[in-house]
C-alpha cells in the first residue's frame, strides 16, 4: 500500500495498513514523501514516481507467484 506525504487521504490511507496489519492481513505500507494525492499518474515526469511503480510491480508478482 502506497500513501503520499502531502495526500489529504494519507492520514486514513495509514489508518487502513495499520487494521488490515493489526487483523493479521499481510501488508507493506509506504508512504512517499513530498508527492500529493494522485502522484502515482505522473510516472512518466516524475523519475521516483517510476521507482514506486517498479517496486509495486514487484510486490505484486511475488504474491501473485
Amino acid at each position: 500500500m502506497v500513501t503520499a506525504e502531502f495526500d489529504p487521504l494519507r492520514d486514513e490511507g495509514d489508518a487502513y495498513a495499520e487494521r488490515l496489519a493489526s487483523s493479521g492481513v499481510p501488508v507493506e505500507h509506504r508512504r512517499v514523501s513530498g508527492m500529493i494525492h494522485g502522484f502515482m499518474q505522473y510516472g512518466s515526469l516524475v523519475p521516483e514516481v517510476m521507482t514506486e511503480i517498479d517496486l509495486v510491480g514487484a510486490r505484486l508478482r511475488k504474491a501473485l507467484a
